[in-house]
């Protein structure tokens, strides 16, 4: 499977548009379309960042791996339900933030005392 592929179905997995995924990254929506349709592939420094971004391996990107995950580890998987959570919590102001972390964190702990 080619970078562009790839790159398509980890932003669909996340139910990010080209434009949101584009801003996350730091360059134009334009770039992320290039990406998508051709055979052109970002510079190293940014096929890093897009590899952290997605919690997978450059290799895995690039197809020449076909696992997923760079790491089995289960702290590294998450849902789409948890990725939308992350990228709305980062949208959000300092305060609103630590409102909602401090929500969170009682709920898990009513959670575990049931």
């Amino acid at each position: 499977m080619s970078f562009s592929l790839r790159l398509k179905e980890q932003r669909e997995r996340m139910g990010l548009s080209q434009a949101a995924l584009a801003k996350e990254l730091n360059v134009s929506t334009g770039s992320i379309g290039m990406w998508e349709s051709t055979d052109r592939i970002p510079p190293a420094k940014k096929l890093i960042q897009i590899a952290d971004y997605f919690h997978v391996s450059t290799d895995y990107l690039l197809g020449r791996k076909t696992e997923f995950n760079f790491s089995t580890s289960k702290e590294l998987e998450s849902s789409s339900k948890e990725q939308q959570l992350i990228r709305c919590f980062r949208e959000l102001p300092e305060s609103s933030q630590d409102l909602i972390l401090g929500m969170v964190k009682s709920a898990a702990d009513a959670a575990k005392r049931a």
